[in-house]
Order: C-alpha cells, then structure tokens, then sequence
C-alpha cells in the first residue's frame, strides 16, 4: 500500500475534530502501526477497486466492517491505542503528555521542617488495632 494511501486510510478511520484533534495521518504512532499493520483489512482496502474513489471510500470501509466484523474492530483498536497515547491528541484534548514520576510531574521539595517528625514515626513500632 502506498503513503498516500495509508494517510487516507488514517484519516477515514481518525478523522480528526473542529476542537483541535489532529487527523490520524499527521500523527507519527498511528502511521506506523499502519504500516506495520498485518491487518487483512488493510490490504482488503489497498485491493478494493473503489478505495480509489474519494467518494466511494467511506463506503469500502462499512462494507469490510460488516463482512469482517472482527478484523475490522482489531484493525480500528491498534490505531486507535496508538492515536490516544499520542502526545498530540493529548494536548489537544487537555491533557499533559510527560511522562509520570520520576521524570514527569513535578512534585515540591521536602519540608525540612518536617524530617524530626517523619524519623519519629519510621522509628516506632508496627501499631495494631
């Protein structure tokens, strides 16, 4: 399958929205879980006669939905993880795309304050109720 063609096929299946969603072609995790994509519905699209048609396209894809419902959902689910998980789609939705701790969330620095009470407490005793 060509890279015009799996950037089509990106964005029938991850269109992108009006609030800021970027299209399924623009972002690099879901173009390469395409194009590593074993799929036969990938190849049944790059196959179909009609996929050729911009107008028929929509189309192709109902229809290999319908005759190969489970592929099809597989198919859909690996671009989809990989969309979601973009940091991108993560911005754009809201969200902060850094890594979790230790790297990632920035967490304010011990109260030394606090160190006399907390040795106090490591240093005691199980406690059971």
């Amino acid at each position: 399958m060509k890279p015009s063609h799996l950037r089509i096929l990106a964005d029938l299946i991850l269109p992108g929205d009006e609030t800021g969603l970027p299209p399924g072609s623009l972002i690099p995790d879901v173009m390469a879980a395409l194009a590593q994509s074993t799929s036969p519905i990938r190849t049944l699209t790059a196959d179909h006669p009609d996929f050729a048609d911009a107008s028929k396209r929509q189309g192709v894809l109902m229809s290999l939905e319908t005759e190969h419902p489970q592929e099809f959902r597989d198919f859909v689910l690996s671009l989809i993880k990989a969309y979601y998980e973009s940091g991108h789609v993560l911005e754009a939705m809201g969200w902060r795309s850094a890594p979790p701790q230790p790297e990632g969330h920035k967490i304010a620095p011990m109260d030394e304050t606090l160190a006399p009470a907390l040795a106090r407490i490591a240093e005691r005793k199980r406690l059971w109720r």
